[in-house]
């Protein structure tokens, strides 16, 4: 009964874990029209964002490109606290498919990927 009781908590116990750790939303993109893409978009993502819960870290048009190259003229870091929030939330949330055709009519290229926080392997 024990180990039943320790299986279920511990089956309950790593998803949740999971849920937990936060993810960054990276995008590349190629802004065409800066008016719309500013005003509208802008205004409409925004509250989106805020509601998942998410922080802004990077939106610029300036990068050091280090090594290979760097297309578009913005970029983009968003944290969030789980992939569930970004994806949920946000991304197919039903307000940003409707805010997501602004940025799409804006511009002329993006490149866009969710990656979860490092963690470090324990030693």
């Amino acid at each position: 009964m024990k180990s039943l009781i320790l299986a279920t908590v511990s089956a309950l116990a790593i998803p949740m874990m999971a849920m937990a750790d936060p993810v960054y939303m990276i995008a590349q993109i190629q802004i065409e029209d800066h008016e719309t893409y500013f005003n509208e978009y802008g205004a409409g993502v925004f509250p989106i964002l805020a509601e998942a819960g998410a922080k802004v870290l990077v939106a610029s048009p300036t990068v050091n490109t280090l090594e290979g190259e760097w297309a578009g003229n913005w970029t983009v870091v968003i944290e969030f606290a789980n992939e569930q929030a970004a994806l949920d939330q946000w991304y197919n949330s039903d307000a940003y498919v409707e805010v997501r055709k602004i940025r799409l009519a804006a511009t002329s290229f993006g490149n866009m990927v969710i990656a979860p926080a490092f963690v470090p392997p324990k030693q």
